[in-house]
């Protein structure tokens, strides 16, 4: 049996008279799936609990539950499940010296309801998931006497809940049963400040305390409330007398910090800590206790459009946080995790992180608060949750207040938002959000993200304005574009989940999961990719999605910095979410690692507070066309620019400069984003196809890049002669040219072709949630093959294939011959795996047969892309070196072909 007693000695600490004694350790313990203990703790259930577990922990850590035999796809999949009462037990002395003290139980993070027994009586349970649970034992231990302890955790859903909000999900962290971070007791006389929350004034240089001291004597007490308030290069000492009658007396005072005190934004990030000491009498008996907290001088507004930090706008640059922690299957509670994970964040030029569904513990809001990093904290509510039911209404209502309560003072909690995409009842979710702004007016409020507005909204995250979608998900083959036009409502609207474009998956990640979970799914991708004979492909189509990926997101990131309308956006995500189908959508993995596909220097040249801007209306050219563009500044940086040397410069892919030129000297303001000219120059430097690079540079410290591409007019195309035959059918003169040991090159009307739509972006999100066609993540471009000499291409696609690919066909292969692999391969969803291509070759019947599934007839004059692709076909195939290996029967020709 298990007998586990606290040893005073070892872990007693003290402050002024409060103390503590740490409970971290072994704990007895014991399963209950069935929840027959609870309720039954007569003397039949007094027995140890049989086995141990130490705290703090979860029961995953231990192998505890039921091992899953399951490779779930939507998901990764737990080792060990667990969901169900979990009992802990321990024998604990009380120290005599707590006579007459308030004693407490307290577990920093827990999940989701604890109920604590003192012998076998229940004496108290908290449901709260976002917060601390702080349980008072007084009445029920004597002091001086050895106590059996004992406490159950239920993470069951205690309420109708989502499913899927990442509090308590599956799909995110893991449901996971435990108590994480501080586990003690904690003695307190019975005059204590229960509650210490500070308003910061920044108009006066002043702070407003707002402070509730429980009386438990039930005699008057009066005594000095001592404020000290520390921070760089400031202190400040200043003395309160206080008195009351009452058991609880809510206090509110005033103190002025002086003119020296500075403020607290992402770019300085200063704090200060107010240490309170009561010190009070009652009934004869001296009492003290202390508490502090850390708070900036931070005032949070909303203008129109923006919000305003300090008085001034700010501009969100964020991501969505969605409590993706695989290596422990929750949330960090130290704060070196959320100093790591921060820190990156700021790495690739972000400000801002929104927890979507869940509230962070203290940890992130102090990593925050020390990095300069804007919060959006959510209740655990998503979906239905705002639909009639009194019993979740109520605990909405109780989580809300208990957030604003141990989280508040922080300087980084800017916006506070109940959940995701919620449906039902809204005049529920506008009780919410006035709430929450009488209770707190530190921070803005929003009732949700993407649905319906309440009034009582200061700020909007959204898709869709009254005025059109205004979310960005992709971008486009031209950067003179932005979503004014949909802005420009009552309050500053943020752009939700923008973004989204599927990297294919890197197996290599498989090895990363060490901890409760595994990515059973990855093995199932990676099987299924082996069956369909191209597993050795895998690393070349995660390398292309991704680098197309990290090219739509400059082009989506920028398109939101040109809005200068906009509040802000949020990606989902910079990192991958593991769950709800499995979205490869960042450019760093579930465990805030580098994929290897940008750096985070490159990243930040286009999401930066300072970043150069081009307008151009599009990226392809013929050489006799003009480049034209119009220069922005997006500076919501600390400073206005003075005198800012804006220069341009075009360069060629050997780095020879073609063209060059400086815009006017001018002083750009910050908080907006500024045209500061126009440039031009043409292309009569450029011989032959080329790629080249539109450089924009502030003070040669700030640099932007965009790549184009010049092309010759190709006039003889598509030319049959007698040993070449171009053909947009598979006809009898095509098998006749086949039969007689020539060349064909068939271009098939894509209409005419059985197969997929082909598109230039990625899936959106992921294909196993969303079956949406064409199912397809990008294009692996074979660019090392002859057919490419004279079409100038990296392994993947750029914007010069735009307009190939969105006028194209995609084949599906799987009767392909093994080996065949064609020259344009698209790549399937990592769920399906099917070879597919838009352009192949092979050997039919005598002869040589490239095909080409692009129309080659509309607007083809307008397109220079595939007009140079087409000219570098025509040469491959009327030389020598197309001379394919690969037989393949003509029925596998006709099998896609629409006769």
């Amino acid at each position: 049996m298990a007998c586990i007693i606290c040893m005073l000695f070892a872990c007693i600490t003290s402050k002024g008279q409060t103390q503590e004694i740490d409970l971290s350790g072994e704990w007895g313990f014991q399963t209950d799936f069935m929840d027959f203990r609870r309720g039954s703790l007569d003397v039949r259930y007094m027995h140890r609990l049989q086995e141990t577990i130490t705290l703090p922990g979860i029961t995953d850590d231990y192998q505890i539950g039921y091992k899953s035999p399951y490779r779930h796809l939507d998901r990764l999949t737990r080792l060990y499940e667990y969901m169900g009462p979990a009992w802990y037990q321990r024998e604990i002395a009380i120290p005599k010296e707590w006579k007459g003290k308030r004693i407490f139980l307290y577990f920093e993070r827990t999940h989701w309801l604890s109920s604590v027994y003192v012998g076998k009586q229940e004496i108290s349970k908290i449901d709260y998931v976002s917060v601390p649970h702080n349980h008072e034992l007084t009445e029920f231990v004597k002091p001086g006497k050895t106590e059996q302890i004992t406490f159950c955790i239920d993470n069951r859903y205690q309420y109708d809940t989502h499913k899927w909000d990442h509090a308590h999900s599956e799909f995110t962290q893991i449901n996971w049963n435990g108590v994480l971070g501080e586990i003690k007791l904690v003695a307190v006389d019975p005059v204590y400040i229960d509650d210490m929350q500070i308003y910061p004034n920044i108009a006066d240089n002043s702070v407003k305390v707002k402070m509730q001291i429980n009386n438990c004597t039930r005699k008057p007490f009066d005594g000095t409330l001592s404020f000290h308030i520390t921070g760089t290069d400031y202190d400040q000492a200043t003395d309160v007398p206080v008195s009351g009658n009452d058991t609880v007396e809510v206090i509110e005072q005033t103190i002025r910090l002086g003119k020296k005190i500075t403020l607290w934004d992402e770019f300085q990030p200063n704090l200060y800590k107010m240490e309170c000491k009561l010190k009070t009498t009652a009934a004869g008996q001296n009492f003290e206790y202390a508490k502090e907290a850390t708070f900036g001088m931070r005032e949070v507004t909303a203008s129109k459009d923006h919000i305003l930090i300090n008085g001034h706008p700010v501009h969100l640059r964020g991501t969505v946080e969605n409590a993706v922690f695989p290596q422990t299957g929750y949330a960090p509670v130290d704060d070196a995790s959320w100093e790591r994970i921060l820190n990156i964040l700021k790495e690739y030029g972000m400000n801002h992180m929104r927890f979507h569904s869940w509230c962070p513990p203290a940890a992130a809001f102090r990593a925050a608060d020390k990095l300069g990093v804007y919060l959006e904290v959510e209740l655990p509510m998503w979906g239905k949750d705002a639909e009639p039911d009194e019993k979740r209404y109520d605990f909405f209502r109780r989580e809300q207040k208990a957030i604003l309560k141990e989280y508040g003072n922080h300087p980084s909690f800017v916006l506070y938002c109940n959940g995701n995409e919620i449906t039902g009842n809204f005049d529920f979710i506008e009780e919410l959000t006035h709430t929450g702004r009488e209770l707190d007016s530190r921070h803005l409020f929003s009732g949700s993200t993407a649905r319906k507005r309440v009034n009582s909204d200061q700020f909007y995250i959204t898709h869709q304005t009254n005025k059109g979608h205004m979310a960005i998900y992709e971008g486009r083959p031209y950067t003179d574009w932005d979503k004014n036009k949909e802005l420009g409502i009552d309050v500053p609207v943020i752009s939700h989940e923008s973004g989204q474009r599927c990297v294919y998956p890197n197996y290599k990640e498989i090895e990363y999961y060490t901890g409760p979970v595994r990515a059973r799914n990855f093995e199932v991708f990676r099987e299924l990719l082996d069956k369909n004979h191209m597993l050795d492909q895998a690393d070349d189509f995660f390398k292309a999605s991704g680098a197309l990926t990290v090219i739509e997101y400059k082009d989506v990131i920028e398109a939101q910095l040109r809005t200068d309308l906009a509040g802000g956006f949020q990606l989902l995500s910079i990192n991958d979410f593991t769950g709800q189908g499995y979205a490869p959508v960042g450019i760093l993995d579930p465990f805030w690692n580098s994929k290897g596909l940008v750096t985070p220097e490159k990243f930040r040249e286009s999401c930066s507070p300072t970043v150069p801007l081009l307008r151009f209306e599009k990226r392809a050219f013929y050489v006799d066309e003009p480049f034209q563009a119009k220069a922005e500044v997006y500076n919501f940086g600390p400073a206005v620019l003075k005198n800012a040397k804006l220069k341009w410069f075009v360069t060629d892919m050997s780095g020879r400069t073609l063209a060059s030129g400086k815009l006017k000297t001018q002083t750009i303001q910050n908080y907006g984003v500024f045209p500061v000219g126009e440039f031009g120059f043409d292309f009569s430097k450029v011989t032959g196809p080329q790629r080249l690079k539109v450089h924009f540079t502030i003070n040669d410290k700030l640099s932007n890049d965009w790549d184009i591409w010049v092309y010759p007019h190709q006039q003889e195309l598509m030319r049959s002669t007698g040993d070449v035959l171009y053909t947009t059918v598979y006809d009898d003169k095509a098998k006749q040219y086949l039969e007689q040991g020539k060349k064909v090159v068939l271009c098939p009307m894509p209409n005419r072709v059985k197969g997929r739509k082909s598109t230039f972006h990625n899936h959106f999100w992921n294909p196993i949630m969303f079956k949406w066609p064409p199912m397809t993540i990008g294009c692996l471009i074979h660019n090392t093959q002859p057919v490419f000499a004279d079409f100038i291409t990296d392994n993947h696609t750029d914007w010069q294939w735009w307009d190939i690919l969105e006028n194209a066909k995609v084949i599906e292969m799987a009767n392909a011959p093994q080996e065949l692999r064609p020259f344009i391969q698209v790549i399937d969803s990592y769920d399906n795996n099917e070879k597919l291509g838009i352009g192949f070759e092979a050997k039919v019947k005598n002869g040589q047969l490239l095909v080409l599934a692009v129309d080659t007839k509309k607007n083809i004059d307008k397109r220079p892309a595939t007009r140079q692709l087409l000219k570098s076909i025509d040469s491959y195939v009327k030389s020598d070196k197309f001379n394919p290996q690969i037989q393949v029967d003509e029925s596998f020709i006709n099998s896609f072909l629409i006769k």
